[in-house]
């Protein structure tokens, strides 16, 4: 890990500097209160409130909501990956989400994808360079159930 790898897991660790950053990129992930638990080189953990903002009619979690969630944990496991390294550009190109159980209680999602994002961007040699991968997050509730299963597919272009 570099140190502005480091660094980018202090900012987005701290609630001022996470809240500021979301609100120029993300806002809606700052109205549902949707926070990074834990982020490293291997994994990242988000987690998704249960309260007012997240709800639906039917007393679950927005799937919306969740599929917020689920992009932040890979997405920041990305953005982790990219930090300090030559210049990339990343999008989001399919999303598959499978919903299990309903969401009653505060959701945490987890993507354990940090092996394959830094094998997908070390082949990225040469300006114009491509590459899609899959990434998988698990969503589960206090109780260690599963709730929900995402894939996001995610596509990288190295500048």
């Amino acid at each position: 890990m570099n140190k502005n790898q480091q660094r980018f897991i202090n900012y987005m660790s701290r609630f001022v500097t996470y809240t500021w950053y979301m609100l120029g990129n993300l806002p809606s992930v700052v109205f549902w209160g949707v926070r990074i638990k834990k982020i490293n080189m291997d994994s990242c953990q988000t987690t998704i409130p249960y309260n007012w903002r997240t709800k639906n009619p039917f007393k679950s979690i927005y799937f919306a909501t969740l599929c917020g969630g689920a992009e932040l944990a890979s997405g920041s496991l990305c953005l982790l990956h990219l930090t300090g390294s030559e210049k990339f550009s990343m999008l989001v190109v399919d999303l598959n989400a499978q919903f299990v159980k309903k969401a009653d209680a505060e959701i945490t999602m987890q993507c354990e994808d940090g092996h394959l994002i830094q094998q997908t961007l070390s082949g990225l040699a040469q300006p114009g360079d491509t590459s899609t991968l899959k990434t998988t997050i698990i969503g589960h509730n206090p109780n260690n159930e599963i709730v929900a299963k995402f894939e996001v597919t995610w596509s990288f272009k190295r500048k």
